[in-house]
């Protein structure tokens, strides 16, 4: 784990449209590293004992093509030094909150940074990968203001921007 201080910069809003809607909308400018969702338990017909779809993968490294007949509830997208959350509101439509690592000098909130390993071959199932490869460099990165964690994000090492 390595610890360094940064800045990181909040914003949110709120659409009409689906969470599906949402992430096609924010990919449309740049693909992400990687994309996360968790898809609508009522809608998803599961027929084997994971609990997950066989063609459902919830962790996914580039743009997601998650099954266009899936709901989702949720869905995160990692950048290399940007992270969205977009979530399904209950009278329709969609809310996200992004964060930003810019450089210090350009403002921001001021944070404690930390960069743990996540080793995705002991936690395949949580991940969704049962049948994938691990993902190689896969990190969450932590900020944290005053010891409270107030943003994660994943990214893979080697395609990570380390100087915003």
């Amino acid at each position: 784990m390595t610890d360094s201080q940064c800045c990181i910069v909040f914003s949110s809003g709120e659409a009409s449209g689906s969470v599906a809607d949402g992430v096609q909308q924010w990919v449309a400018d740049a693909e992400p590293l990687l994309a996360w969702a968790e898809p609508d338990p009522i809608h998803v017909d599961i027929a084997n004992r994971t609990g997950h779809r066989d063609d459902f993968k919830p962790l996914v490294i580039g743009r997601p093509s998650w099954p266009a007949d899936v709901p989702l509830v949720e869905a995160r997208l990692f950048w290399a030094t940007s992270a969205l959350h977009i979530v399904a509101k209950e009278d329709g439509g969609w809310r996200w909150a992004r964060i930003e690592q810019v450089a210090e000098d350009s403002g921001g909130t001021k944070v404690a940074r930390s960069v743990i390993p996540v080793h995705t071959l002991r936690d395949f199932g949580r991940f969704g990968l049962l049948n994938g490869p691990a993902i190689q460099g896969l990190q969450a990165i932590e900020y944290r203001e005053q010891g409270r964690l107030v943003a994660w994000r994943l990214v893979i090492n080697h395609r990570e921007n380390v100087d915003a």
